[in-house]
């Protein structure tokens, strides 16, 4: 027995191996550090039993009869439920390109037969261990998830009755109808980003309905001009809107518009008064770029990717205005992806951010 603390947490290893002696030479030593093990002969048998229940590490052999250690690879990297359990490759080969094609079919480790104990020891705790941390940090990516769609789903039935108010009010032609506008301006902001939440999920699982069209940049940006204009006009800012004669580009228009209203939400948010926000439209090696720029207090190069992580928050130390608050760009970024385009920040002049987005041309 090692002289390593025993694993408090069983942990159940699947060995493959086509030699007995191997077998069970690695059986013995699992259980005396206190692990259960089951064992395979070959890689057919191994597919066979990972289909069948899960397993929380493997030591695989690599030369097998019917199905070689390559395969079994190659196999869990076809399953989601299996592509995390840490494998360590245990075989007699040495040489550079096999531990290299181990490593790039997915291999957490290579152990050069015979194997140091010890250092089978060592890597496979450390393996199970990445592994349960790992788990453990879905399991909590899953409780949050699950706690903002059931707070996100509250706040829409009261956000409905408020805007449903404001429509008749404006029907009835009570209030002040400047205010109003504001108020409904506002509601249909909260409403874009509850929806934003909600889709975000949908996105990252890839259950976000993309339907591709072609679309009249002039025509979307037109609309997109006289939506928000009257937002721009609240804050004291102009919008400019440039656009090159004749694009076309291949998007989701719905999701796209999506896309622009948080970038725009942004730069309202963030752009000083009296100054200008730009969108312009241009083609550019075969693709279309769409960029939407502020004048407020910018973002450091060094973190312009990673505003598009969720829930990432940058202070700028001048202003104290965080950007990159909350899903929106993190919506975007997804977004972008599901449409097979692209987005990414940059630092616009004297100051200020400018966002890329860039599309295939219709």
């Amino acid at each position: 027995m090692s002289s390593q603390q025993a694993p408090s947490t069983s942990a159940t290893i699947l060995v493959v191996d086509d030699s007995k002696l191997n077998r069970d030479l690695l059986g013995e030593y699992l259980d005396a550090l206190g692990y259960a093990s089951e064992a395979c002969q070959n890689g057919e048998e191994a597919v066979t039993r990972l289909e069948e229940r899960p397993f929380d590490a493997v030591l695989l052999d690599i030369d097998m009869p019917e199905l070689d250690g390559y395969g079994v690879l190659e196999f869990m990297r076809t399953r989601d439920e299996l592509q995390f359990i840490p494998v360590i490759m245990i075989s007699g080969r040495d040489d550079v390109a096999s531990i290299a094609r181990c490593l790039e079919l997915g291999a957490t480790d290579f152990l050069s037969k015979p194997f140091n104990p010890k250092i089978l020891e060592a890597r496979l705790s450390g393996s199970l261990e990445k592994k349960r941390l790992r788990e453990a940090e879905q399991d909590l990516i899953r409780m949050r998830d699950a706690l903002t769609h059931m707070i996100v789903h509250d706040l829409g039935n009261p956000l409905s009755v408020i805007q449903m108010n404001l429509q008749m009010m404006r029907m009835l032609g009570e209030g002040d109808t400047e205010r109003l506008g504001h108020l409904d301006r506002a509601a249909s902001a909260m409403g874009t980003m509850i929806e934003s939440m909600l889709d975000l999920s949908k996105l990252e699982s890839g259950t976000m309905p993309v339907h591709p069209t072609d679309v009249d940049m002039a025509a979307f940006l037109d609309q997109v001009e006289a939506e928000y204009a009257p937002f721009a006009s609240d804050r004291e800012l102009s919008l400019v809107v440039d656009v090159e004669e004749g694009l076309r580009a291949r998007a989701d228009a719905l999701l796209l518009g999506r896309v622009v209203a948080n970038l725009l939400a942004n730069a309202l948010k963030y752009a000083r008064p009296a100054t200008r926000l730009q969108i312009a439209a241009t083609r550019r090696d075969g693709s279309i770029r769409l960029l939407v720029e502020d004048d407020g207090p910018g973002i450091p190069d060094e973190l312009h990717e990673r505003i598009f992580d969720r829930y990432y928050q940058v202070e700028s130390a001048d202003s104290g205005i965080r950007a990159g608050v909350g899903l929106g760009l993190a919506f975007c970024r997804l977004a972008m992806d599901a449409m097979n385009g692209a987005i990414r920040a940059e630092s616009a002049e004297p100051h200020g951010t400018r966002f890329i987005v860039t599309l295939s041309a219709a």
